[in-house]
């Protein structure tokens, strides 16, 4: 178990222009005063999370297998395109991203005008599939862009869909809505600047000066209006040796600082603060503001689950485990978020609004939950993950959020009436009483329990207990151990064993124990069968028991 409890937050300063108290949208925000981008229009029906569409493409097998197992070349093929009862024909597709593509299921883009020109679907001139091969859960993007857009700042719609090809399944897939002229006009109000991403592999680059190449050699321009990386570079300029006012005046430092904090709190390893990835760049009226953008790698990734957890705010990109810049090797941080809190920005203000908004435990944890019985019957039936996949990624997002939240807040985030343990009066091993470092509450299963016991296997917890039957929940307080091969509890009076679990999993939901006790004291054994345990939890029903 994860005891270290790393600083998140700065502590409390003089507040910068671009206070985030402020009502202003345009410095809230960088959007035109009056604009809505949560306005209903006709692609709702398309980004819904509370259902899981049918999408069927149609094409020459051959045209389908070059996208499927050729995905780098990106090559184009026109297909016919069905979303439930809905047809297009002559829609072009190919395979699209960089680290997440895998030959087999690669993530798609859909075009509606390449083959017809001026055609269109509920508004939309493109629909991108992502794959989600980095995501066994399918909720990380969906969770990390809700939350974004509930607090105000720029990113993609999602929904869901199952796809199928010329009758075969072709897996399960989260819509994305893509950033393109559709979506600068539905946030923005505006689409006259120049939008530009990141080039293939040329990330850990952000805004710092550019030593090697040019500005178009890291930044590729993405929509008609083009662009010559004018506006990146003046917006570099200002960061690196511009006044205040000009570095104002050239970046979007709020919504640059903003995003920053909140996929920090979602301890995003690959992102603009982290690493200098997953974004785009738009010159709104002048002003230079970032996108998120590819939010897989949020959330607690598997492979650097720490590494998010502890994510300090102030240097996100301490954490990052793709610091380096693949052409330069120098090693990245964020300019204009360091700039940002030299000026002595309120992270610990914008943290507590989070916190009380997009990012509060209890409504984001029922959501998520929500989210993840729709589309469980649709994750199971992927073509690249599997069931149980599925179900381990879900509890470790629930595991995730619980912890991160809990501790950035500095307490326990769930709703728990404070209270002594049911008594530990003689321990051998190392036993915490009543709780994990983060406060009363202990998820296990992805459910939580507020009151019990945590003991670090081997243990044995002696307890006072009145002649009756002895009621517990027990499993593992722990994520990420799906090669464990658990831990061995059981409940002991007198010499005698009155019940014994021989394996409780990391993934397993609690399991209910009555066990008849005469008055005197029983013992709680838990005993590691090898690997890595974090710890085993003693639930109890309320806390006089």
């Amino acid at each position: 178990m994860l005891l270290l409890l790393v600083a998140c937050t700065v502590a409390s300063s003089p507040i910068a222009p671009g206070d985030p108290s402020s009502d202003d949208p345009t410095t809230t925000s960088g959007r035109l005063p009056g604009t809505n981008p949560e306005e209903a229009d006709d692609a709702d029906g398309v980004f819904a999370t509370d259902r899981v569409a049918e999408i069927e493409l149609t094409l020459p097998r051959a045209e389908w297998a070059d996208i499927r197992d050729n995905p780098g070349a990106e090559s184009w093929h026109t297909a016919d395109f069905r979303w439930n009862d809905e047809v297009v024909e002559n829609v072009a597709v190919r395979a699209f991203g960089q680290g997440s593509v895998v030959p087999g299921k690669p993530p798609l883009k859909i075009d509606f005008d390449r083959a017809v020109e001026g055609q269109d679907w509920h508004g939309l001139e493109q629909l991108k599939l992502d794959s989600s091969t980095q995501d066994a859960g399918f909720l990380n993007e969906v969770v990390g862009t809700w939350v974004l857009r509930q607090s105000d700042l720029p990113a993609a719609r999602t929904g869901f869909a199952r796809l199928t090809v010329n009758g075969d399944p072709a897996g399960f897939f989260v819509v994305l809505e893509p950033i393109d002229d559709q979506f600068l006009q539905r946030w923005y109000g505006e689409d006259a600047g120049a939008l530009y991403s990141i080039g293939t592999w040329r990330y850990a680059q952000g805004l710092n000066p550019i030593t090697w190449g040019t500005v178009l050699d890291w930044y590729e321009p993405q929509t008609s209006v083009g662009g010559d990386g004018a506006e990146i570079l003046a917006a570099i300029e200002a960061t690196a040796v511009g006044s205040d006012d000009d570095f104002l005046a050239k970046v979007d430092t709020e919504t640059f600082t903003r995003i920053a904090v909140a996929r920090a709190s979602m301890g995003a390893i690959d992102s603009f603060a982290a690493d200098g990835n997953n974004f785009y760049l738009y010159d709104h009226l002048g002003q230079l503001t970032p996108i998120a953008w590819d939010l897989d790698a949020d959330l607690g990734y598997p492979y650097y689950f720490d590494n998010a957890l502890f994510m300090g705010l102030v240097e996100p990109w301490l954490w990052s485990h793709a610091r380096a810049n693949p052409v330069t090797g120098e090693v990245y941080d964020d300019p204009v978020h360091a700039r940002m809190m030299a000026r002595g920005w309120d992270v610990d203000g914008y943290l507590a609004k989070l916190l009380t908004g997009a990012l509060e435990w209890e409504a984001l944890d029922a959501q998520v939950a929500e989210w993840a019985a729709t589309i469980e019957d649709a994750a199971c039936e992927d073509t690249y993950h599997s069931c149980t996949s599925f179900r381990h990624r879900v509890i470790d997002l629930r595991f995730f959020l619980h912890t991160r939240l809990s501790l950035l807040a500095g307490t326990e985030v769930a709703t728990c009436e404070e209270a002594d343990p049911s008594g530990a009066v003689a321990t051998v091993g190392t036993v915490l009483e009543d709780s994990s470092p983060l406060g009363p509450g202990l998820l296990v299963g992805g459910e939580h329990a507020c009151h019990g016991l945590f003991a670090t296997p081997t243990a044995i917890v002696r307890l006072p207990v009145e002649e009756g039957n002895l009621e517990l929940r027990v499993g593992i307080h722990d994520a990420n151990l799906n090669s464990a091969p658990g831990a061995r509890v059981s409940v002991v009076q007198g010499g005698s064993v009155l019940w014994s679990q021989e394996a409780v999993l990391a993934y397993d939901a609690p399991v209910a124990v009555s066990v008849p006790v005469e008055a005197g004291e029983v013992e709680l054994r838990s005993q590691s069968l090898g690997g890595e345990v974090g710890g085993v939890v003693w639930a109890f029903p309320d806390p006089t028991r």
